[in-house]
């Protein structure tokens, strides 16, 4: 349809209905068509109708000051009627979400039409699809202007809509000017009064092109600015960075690159990679695993410098592809030369750890040799009777005593540096270890005239290695004996604490220790400060190894001193027993088994771990069957037909989420799954959840907590 008239219509026009829009660039022109727009159905006694947007809203009021009622007196100098609206308000009275409600637009637009003077013109200019389009709601605005249209339909009256150019700037927008131009009847240009829709859509498309324009002279002035950017960063880059083609020529190199290898730029850009590697075949490697596809990542090579100097350097590295073929690498480089003096000085000390033990083992049984005649003679004069020898052999065997514990010490250190002290756990007397230690330790307590206090709980029971703990006790009581005066005290306490934890504490009135020592006390062969006779003696290697057999046993040990001359006391604990936590001995958890055994497949690949479990499940009176891997577990289910499983997760070969699936699938809901693991994570126990776990046990478990799941009345 050709559009045939345009700008504001005479009054006299104004008593058929009319629907133009009008796409501006400027708001004082727009304002301007507007006012009179409104301005001639006030003249005329009608009624002018205005939905605009909060700025323009105040500026149409100020512009028609003194024309209608302007919505404050019922009449002025034309008698017509002014109703002044926020579109934004009305907006929000009939859409329902995107799109505008018909009845609720009814409502809120009717009354105000029917405000208008019978027989009298009225105008109304709307600005509601501009908002919804500025707010990228096309549909919403498109939708609207059909409403306006059925409106149109049923009263008379003239609508001036009004859009911004900006909103169809882009080619994007196309497709909706041209329905936004199809829902009116007229396109408006100010006083232009014929405009076709065509050119009215021409004249979009330049608009939008010159906006591509300016958008794109944008883009590419920004794209050169960060181009020159990122030479700048690269020029001025700490590392080093270098770009190489795919025949291995050196494309850019970075001042810092240069630098690193003291190269000018013509002497380094333009030449082959391969010139500056100093070993030939690990360059070529490099480039053929890039062509491949593959990421270097801290890669240590060797390049030569200017100076016939090596530097060594980390090269992380990538490669560039167009078309799928290999096309350049980009490469940064960084100084590894502080790097490579950390690892060699740390291999070094490595190395010297190594030498060191080997020396005290080779110490520890070299010393041995001489040792084994002397005890043997001291035996043999023993036998002998020989009375006139009393006072030499008990020194002699006195000190021998001593050079064999020293020995023991040094091997036991080598040995744990080493990481070969297995620990021989075994249901234990405690009383039994504590004696046995103060008898070892009974040669210089006697000697030096101390007075012994021993507070034993009576039938302390634990599991432990009783030779190592044995060991501990000794050694700490020689500490005190050999660091108190003559006719000192020294006291020897034990006990069960309320947390599952034996505690033994050796407490003396002996010298003390200063502050500053107690933190480097556990340190191995260090030695406080000891006057020129050295009277304590000491390799300064007990303390450590008290420390370190502690911790084999899953405990630790402290000293406190309350100074110099004040004496010390040094603590240990480890608990009971492996998965105790109730504070009672192994054998008293056993007290708290409840009748009606289980049919209980229990699979851990620790050895030690499943048999001491599987005795205290069948001393609870459960039928426990053990086995050590998944294979043999799962061939013997039709066998033992469990009614719980006990799984550990790291397993050998399948692990136990999978054992139990296959568990579950061939004994179905009959067998409660439990996994025993030591992963005690959040995501852990989802993840036993989600593989058909029913519970999730934490190691060390406590013995309380195992029985608790097979009770009866659970």
């Amino acid at each position: 349809m050709e559009m045939t008239q345009s700008g504001p219509a005479p009054a006299a026009m104004l008593d058929t209905s009319d629907h133009s829009v009008r796409f501006y660039d400027e708001d004082d022109e727009l304002l301007q068509e507007v006012t009179d727009f409104l301005d001639n159905a006030l003249r005329a006694g009608g009624l002018a109708v205005a939905i605009a947007t909060t700025s323009h809203h105040t500026e149409l009021r100020r512009r028609l000051s003194g024309f209608g009622d302007n919505g404050r007196k019922a009449s002025s100098r034309y008698g017509g009627k002014l109703v002044l609206l926020d579109a934004d308000h009305m907006l929000q009275q009939f859409m329902v979400g995107k799109r505008p409600d018909p009845g609720r637009f009814d409502s809120a637009i009717g009354p105000l039409l029917r405000q208008g003077p019978a027989g009298k013109p009225l105008h109304a200019f709307g600005e509601m699809v501009a908002l919804l389009c500025q707010r990228d709601n096309y549909e919403g605005a498109l939708q609207l202007e059909g409403l306006w249209n059925e409106l149109l339909g049923r009263h008379s009256f003239s609508l001036f809509c009004a859009y911004p150019w900006k909103l169809f700037a882009s080619n994007d927008q196309a497709g909706a000017f041209r329905h936004v131009c199809q829902a009116h009847r007229r396109v408006s240009e100010g006083k232009v009064r014929e405009v076709p829709m065509s050119v009215t859509e021409l004249r979009r498309e330049v608009r939008a092109l010159k906006a591509e324009l300016e958008q794109r002279k944008v883009s590419e002035h920004t794209l050169r600015r960060r181009e020159k950017e990122l030479v700048e960063f690269l020029d001025n880059a700490v590392e080093g960075i270098h770009k190489v083609a795919a025949d291995g020529t050196i494309l850019y190199a970075n001042r810092a690159e240069l630098d690193l290898l003291g190269y000018e730029w013509d002497e380094y850009v333009g030449r082959n990679i391969a010139d500056f590697y100093v070993d030939q075949a690990h360059i070529c490697d490099i480039l053929r695993r890039l062509k491949g596809g593959a990421e270097l990542h801290d890669e240590p090579a060797l390049l030569r410098c200017k100076d016939g100097s090596h530097k060594y350097v980390l090269v992380c590295s990538n490669a560039c592809f167009e078309g799928g073929e290999f096309r350049y690498t980009r490469c940064f480089t960084r100084d590894a030369s502080e790097r490579l003096a950390r690892d060699k000085a740390l291999a070094s000390a490595r190395e010297a750890n190594r030498v060191k033990d080997e020396f005290l083992a080779m110490l520890g049984h070299e010393l041995r040799n001489p040792l084994s005649p002397i005890v043997t003679a001291l035996r043999l004069m023993q036998m002998r009777g020989d009375s006139a020898t009393v006072k030499e052999q008990t020194i002699i065997q006195r000190q021998v005593q001593h050079l064999v514990r020293l020995v023991d010490d040094l091997l036991d250190v080598s040995r744990i540096a080493r990481g070969n002290i297995e620990l021989k756990r075994q249901p234990t007397d405690l009383g039994v270890v504590l004696a046995n230690a103060v008898e070892q330790a009974s040669v210089l307590i006697e000697q030096r005239n101390h007075r012994l206090e021993l507070d034993v709980a009576a039938d302390l029971q634990c599991e432990c290695d009783p030779v190592r703990i044995g060991q501990v006790v000794a050694n700490l009581l020689t500490n005190a004996a050999r660091y108190t005066p003559s006719g000192g005290d020294i006291a020897l306490r034990a006990r069960c604490d309320d947390h599952g934890n034996v505690v033994v504490s050796v407490r003396d009135n002996g010298c003390g220790i200063a502050p500053d020592i107690l933190p480097k006390i556990f340190e191995l062969f260090f030695q406080g400060p000891r006057g020129v006779d050295r009277a304590e003696g000491g390799l300064g290697i007990g303390l450590a190894l008290v420390k370190s057999l502690v911790q084999l046993h899953g405990g630790s040990v402290e000293a406190h001193s309350a100074g110099l001359g004040r004496g010390s006391e040094f603590t240990v604990r480890f608990p009971v027993a492996p998965g105790a936590s109730d504070g009672q001995p192994a054998q008293a958890a056993l007290r708290v088994a409840t009748a009606g055994g289980k049919r209980i497949l229990v699979v851990d690949d620790n050895v030690d771990g499943a048999e001491t479990m599987s005795e205290f499940l069948e001393a609870a009176g459960h039928t426990v069957s053990v086995f050590h891997d998944p294979a043999s577990a799962l061939a013997a289910l039709a066998r033992v037909q469990p009614e719980f499983a006990l799984l550990d997760i790291g397993l050998p070969v399948m692990d136990g989420y999978e054992l139990a699936a296959k568990v579950r699938e061939a004994c179905g809901d009959g067998c409660k799954l439990i996994a025993l693991t030591g992963y005690g994570q959040d995501s852990d126990k989802a993840r036993a959840s989600a593989a058909g776990f029913d519970m999730h046990l934490v190691k060390p478990v406590g013995l309380a907590e195992v029985l608790e799941i097979f009770r009866d009345d659970k």
